[in-house]
């Protein structure tokens, strides 16, 4: 279970306790079935594992011990997605989620049917959040997934030049002739401190934002030779990024 910030404390340590919202004390009670004084894993957002005791009245728990977790990527991998029509983006920050995903940003693109300048409601963006929240919590990981808020594409490009350095910037493209990105890995010797990943919506990007992303620094790349949906592209980009530092770091 996810603690909420004003649950997690800088001193938080074993013996520390815990007053449990009524929407936790319903999960625990009524959905895991949880009994008082049975145990379960507690996330602090920090990145930290704790695990806590349910009290006699459920409304408090009692951390009792800290646990150790490497559920995370090797390095943080950061997605900037074009919104795909209906509830799609749903699927794809769940899905990617479970994949390792350290941050998500929707974007509005040229050829997404929601237009730049659309308001997106803090409703559905809570939900959003919330979304990842669940699915962090499900594949048992340490940290949950910043959702940011949507932004056109050009915007984000510009702030992805405010990040630290990274491995590589990738946009995934159908254009014939450009390396898969497994490829791009593996021939990229630069620090391995952050990956950056494009998926495009259905139809993939326009030629104009290819050549924005490219003198962004972003090279193009291919996730093989099928014509993936918006929803599987990200997915299988995840999957070749996660696998490839996966399996650097066991070789170390």
């Amino acid at each position: 279970m996810t603690l909420q910030p004003h649950q997690v404390s800088s001193n938080l340590q074993i013996n520390s306790q815990i007053s449990l919202t009524s929407e936790q004390r319903h999960y625990l009670s009524n959905v895991l079935r949880l009994e008082v004084n049975a145990e379960f894993i507690a996330l602090d957002r920090l990145g930290g594992w704790w695990l806590a005791q349910l009290g006699k009245d459920f409304n408090k728990a009692d951390i009792i011990a800290k646990l150790e977790n490497n559920s995370e990527s090797a390095i943080p991998i950061s997605l900037g997605v074009a919104m795909p029509k209906g509830s799609n983006l749903e699927s794809i920050i769940r899905q990617t989620t479970e994949l390792g995903v350290q941050q998500i940003s929707p974007l509005f693109s040229d050829r997404t049917i929601i237009k730049s300048g659309t308001e997106i409601g803090n409703q559905k963006r809570d939900r959003w959040q919330r979304i990842a929240e669940e699915a962090a919590e499900l594949s048992l990981r340490s940290h949950i997934p910043e959702i940011k808020p949507p932004l056109a594409f050009l915007a984000w490009l510009e702030y992805c030049t405010t990040l630290p350095p990274t491995h590589g910037k990738y946009i995934c493209v159908t254009t014939p002739n450009v390396p898969h990105l497994l490829t791009s890995l593996q021939n990229t010797n630069s620090i391995d401190e952050q990956v950056i990943v494009a998926t495009g919506c259905e139809g993939g990007w326009t030629t104009r934002e290819e050549e924005m992303a490219i003198a962004a620094g972003f090279n193009p790349v291919s996730l093989g030779d099928r014509v993936l949906s918006a929803i599987t592209a990200p997915v299988v980009a995840l999957s070749i990024v996660g696998a490839f530092f996966d399996t650097q770091t066991h070789h170390r």
